[in-house]
């Protein structure tokens, strides 16, 4: 008697261990594909670039093309549209949380870190960056180059809402 009470606890343990394992499975899971959804990506200001991507922008990549715009000398004699790829991601957590810019083609390599958030829901992030809450840096061939020239200044939205790049 004592035997089938060990036996049936011992059962329901396993049990238990299986249904929250079962549970737990894919969350935080080392080798689950990051979220690749759509969504607009819109810059504007002395960086200006509007576009649908797909996948942005976790740690590991996938890190999106992107054609984006620089004006105002940020880096100096890079003004004009350039191909490239971009990250953006949240830098700092918390009350003093901050956002990251970086973009990069085989010529230039700039990342601009900082910036104040002006919304932040589910579906909308938007961050304005200027010369007093931001810094930005230079990189070429993986190397630090030292500051931009000019931190730029421009706004950052990330919607959900894929009509607001068609706009």
């Amino acid at each position: 008697m004592k035997a089938g009470r060990v036996a049936t606890v011992g059962i329901l343990f396993i049990a238990i261990l299986v249904v929250s394992g079962a549970k737990a499975e894919g969350q935080g899971k080392p080798g689950k594909p990051p979220f690749t959804g759509k969504e607009c990506i819109v810059f504007t200001g002395d960086l200006e670039g509007k576009q649908v991507v797909e996948g942005c922008c976790p740690n590991r990549g996938p890190f999106p093309a992107y054609t984006m715009t620089l004006s105002g000398g940020i880096l100096e004699g890079f003004e004009g549209v350039y191909e490239g790829h971009l990250f953006v991601n949240q830098y700092r957590p918390g009350r003093i949380r901050q956002y990251m810019v970086e973009f990069w083609t085989d010529d230039l390599h700039f990342v601009v870190m900082g910036g104040v958030v002006k919304e932040d829901t589910k579906n909308n992030l938007v961050v304005d960056f200027d010369t007093y809450n931001s810094e930005c840096d230079e990189y070429s061939s993986g190397a630090y180059k030292g500051p931009c020239k000019n931190i730029p200044t421009f706004r950052l939205v990330r919607t959900s809402d894929l009509s607001f790049c068609a706009q």
